[in-house]
């Protein structure tokens, strides 16, 4: 009877304390703040381990504008109307000059040419080139931006918003700027590695496209598989997607405004990195296997 009390006292400690997992991910998220204070502008950051399901969050709850990232929201309703018989990626759009905005040198090259795009081309130029025209008429062959928020809302992702055209001036001066949270955008890259957009083919359709991009997280994280989107206005920088690690992938969304010339997502990537890189190498209690 002595010796079972004795062992539950030595065994009570383990109750209750933090495991040497949530300490990493407590540095870890110091590291981002820190970084944070160091930088120009203000970062918004979300992970998620894609093994367990634990999040990292650094104002992944505050709003930021979107640049080229909400092209996959988009994409995403694209390929519902694939799905549903309704828009073929075969289908020839035609393209007309007048509808060419600024980057949008494949699109312009298109309207000298052939003049018309299949889908599956505006998709492409849209996610690898970031191509702004073939965006805009991907709006128009959805039925406008109220049916890729409505599929956001279906999805409770309603943190994602499409609330003008690229390149819309007007609209961005009258705060009708596209937004996202970090972490909703970060859900969204998780619900892509899960197969649960949509369905299972859809899933793998929008992360191939999604694995031309070859932007600041590839580099930081070469040779390691990546699916992104990158975007970019005066003074936004932002990225999201997923990172493979063997044993460890995970998904991230940056997210940075007011800035100055540099963007915070090489930065806030290494930092992802070197903590997902200790999880992939250890085991439950951080003792490294390899």
């Amino acid at each position: 009877m002595l010796r079972s009390i004795g062992l539950m006292f030595m065994a009570a400690p383990l109750f209750g304390q933090a495991a040497a997992a949530d300490l990493l991910t407590a540095k870890t998220t110091a590291r981002l703040a820190a970084f944070d204070l160091s930088f120009d502008g203000v970062i918004g950051v979300a992970a998620i381990d894609l093994k367990t399901g634990r999040q990292l969050c650094h104002h992944c709850e505050t709003w930021f504008p979107t640049a080229s990232t909400i092209k996959v929201p988009l994409l995403v309703e694209v390929t519902r109307l694939i799905r549903a018989g309704k828009l073929p990626y075969d289908q020839p759009v035609p393209v007309r000059k007048e509808e060419v905005v600024l980057a949008s040198t494949a699109y312009e090259r298109a309207t000298a040419a052939s003049g018309s795009l299949t889908v599956r081309e505006l998709i492409t130029i849209m996610i690898q080139n970031s191509d702004n025209s073939a965006t805009n008429k991907l709006i128009d062959l959805v039925g406008g931006m109220a049916a890729v928020n409505t599929r956001m809302d279906e999805m409770n992702l309603p943190g994602i918003r499409l609330r003008r055209k690229m390149i819309d001036l007007p609209a961005a001066k009258a705060d009708r700027e596209n937004i996202a949270t970090p972490l909703e955008m970060a859900r969204l890259a998780e619900m892509l590695y899960s197969n649960k957009v949509l369905d299972p083919a859809s899933s793998r359709d929008i992360l191939n496209f999604m694995g031309l991009v070859e932007g600041d997280v590839r580099k930081t994280v070469t040779p390691v598989r990546t699916a992104t989107k990158t975007g970019s206005l005066d003074g936004v920088k932002c990225e999201f997607g997923i990172v493979w690690l063997d044993h460890r992938p995970f998904a991230l969304a940056v997210y940075g405004a007011y800035l100055g010339n540099e963007s915070p997502v090489p930065g806030v990537t290494q930092i992802l990195l070197d903590h997902f890189r200790k999880l992939d190498r250890s085991n439950a209690v951080g003792r490294y296997l390899e």
